[in-house]
Formats: structure tokens, sequence, C-alpha cells
């Protein structure tokens, strides 16, 4: 279960994969969440309407994906996201295949791909023959997200920052 969560206003990164899904469509169950465009529906195994974003967590659970998945284009407005999507799938534990851009570089445990169908396709397949690793990826993921994420492990710093007197 190799799956993309995200809405229409992230079609252009979504569309980084469509060959990509079109190469492993009879190899992985690709599940989608939230936006699917008409031309990949018949290469998809499910689909997921988006929901409330109190409901997103519970959702995003409910995929049970093995291997998540997080293109962006290259472009000014990309460069300058957050590392939000790496830490939602790894707060689930989620191994990741993320593009190699700015937001998703640093720390996290994630394996980070050009935006080339041929990188993508090797990094999934990969992944999808080798449940040790996958298994392995996901629970550091998750750790890393739990031990160094999570706010309550900053509420000191947090509230320094914003009642420090200037």
């Amino acid at each position: 279960r190799v799956g993309w969560a995200g809405s229409v206003n992230r079609v252009g990164d979504l569309m980084l994969l469509q060959e990509v899904v079109r190469a492993t469509a009879k190899e992985v169950d690709w599940v989608f969440m939230g936006y699917c465009p008409d031309a990949l529906r018949p290469l998809i195994r499910e689909f997921h309407p988006g929901v409330p974003v109190q409901d997103y967590p519970r959702a995003l659970a409910e995929l049970r994906l093995d291997i998540a998945v997080a293109p962006l284009v290259a472009n000014a407005f990309n460069e300058a996201k957050s590392n939000l999507k790496l830490l939602e799938y790894g707060a689930l534990g989620y191994p990741v295949v993320c593009s190699n851009l700015l937001p998703y570089q640093g720390t996290l445990s994630v394996i980070r791909v050009g935006n080339t169908p041929q990188q993508w396709t090797r990094a999934i397949r990969e992944l999808a023959h080798d449940a040790p690793q996958r298994n392995a990826l996901g629970s550091t993921l998750q750790q890393e997200v739990r031990q160094n994420w999570m706010i309550q492990s900053h509420l000191d710093a947090w509230l320094e920052a914003w009642t420090q007197k200037n």
C-alpha cells in the first residue's frame, strides 16, 4: 500500500508521480486521499475523499500505508514550505519517499529522491520488496518525530520565545 494524501492544490506535485504510478500500478496498491486526477483513477486501488481537518489524523492512520510519498515540484513556493507532511507520515510510522527539496532535507530518516520517474520508481520498488527496511525506516522516523518534533517536548522553549521581553 503506497499512498499520498493531499488536496487539489497539490495536483502539480502529485503529477510528478504520474509515470511512477503507471509503472508500478500492477506491483503495488496505490491509495490516494483527498484528491486524485481522473487520469490516475483507473490505476489506483483506493481513493478516499478529503475529510474535515479534525478528522484528518484518524483518516490518514486508517489508510494503513506501507509506504507514503511526498512529492514536491521544484519551485519557489514549495522551497518555502515546511516538512509538515513528513511529520504527519512519520507520526504514524509510515516510511517515506520524498522529493529531495529544501523543506524535506535535514535530519529526518526518509528516502529522498530526485524528481525523475526513474528515481521515484526505483525507491518505491526497493521499499515495496524489502519489508524489514520499510519497518525499520518507519519505526525510526516515528521515533524521531516523537522525540524531537512534538510540542510537548519543547513547551519551555516556546513559552520563553513568546514571553521574552526585548
